[in-house]
């Protein structure tokens, strides 16, 4: 089988991060995130590129703030992924960096803001009314960074190949039918 990726875009909360997590580890490959994001400058050495972790992110995102010398460092990581081996790669934007490539499937994972705001509290162990800061927050950033770099709007079903929400299946669910996509498409290119 050829190399893929899978991108995973997800609003905080949703779940989508340890999906994205979970699907790595059933198909035997690399998961990337934060190390993406965490790029400055230097050399970049693919193994400090990988996520370690299920969870969603403890602290909340901070503002936005436009760094296009960053977000171009980021994309040609993303690039040298894609054309490096399989992986699923979260955020970043990679739906967008890597559109046109063939074997590369986007999806999007969202769920109602009350689903997300109780999946917070249970995961970072805070009231409902810290989760529902931190999902403000932390969703502004993820709309603001997506859309100041693409030029296109966040969570749009257009820019992805499918769009769950999680309050509607579990995580088991999600997982089966983004990889019931992945390898139908990919069985239909042979």
């Amino acid at each position: 089988m050829e190399d893929y990726v899978i991108t995973i875009s997800r609003t905080f909360g949703s779940g989508g991060k340890r999906i994205a997590k979970q699907l790595a580890d059933k198909l035997g490959i690399r998961y990337y995130n934060k190390g993406i994001k965490n790029l400055k400058g230097g050399k970049v050495d693919i193994r400090n590129l990988l996520s370690e972790g299920a969870g969603d992110t403890i602290e909340p995102e901070k503002d936005f703030e436009y760094d296009k010398e960053l977000f171009d460092k980021q994309a040609q990581v993303i690039n040298l992924l894609a054309d490096s081996e399989s992986c699923i790669i979260v955020g970043r934007c990679a739906d967008y960096v890597l559109a046109g490539r063939p074997n590369v499937f986007s999806f999007f994972i969202d769920a109602p803001k009350e689903f997300r705001v109780k999946n917070i509290a249970k995961r970072m162990k805070c009231s409902e009314e810290d989760a529902e800061k931190y999902e403000a927050i932390s969703d502004k950033y993820r709309k603001d960074f997506y859309e100041a770099y693409t030029g296109q709007v966040f969570g749009d079903p257009d820019n992805y190949d499918m769009c769950f929400d999680a309050s509607l299946m579990d995580p088991d669910q999600i997982e089966e039918a983004i990889l019931d996509y992945v390898i139908n498409k990919l069985d239909e290119a042979e």
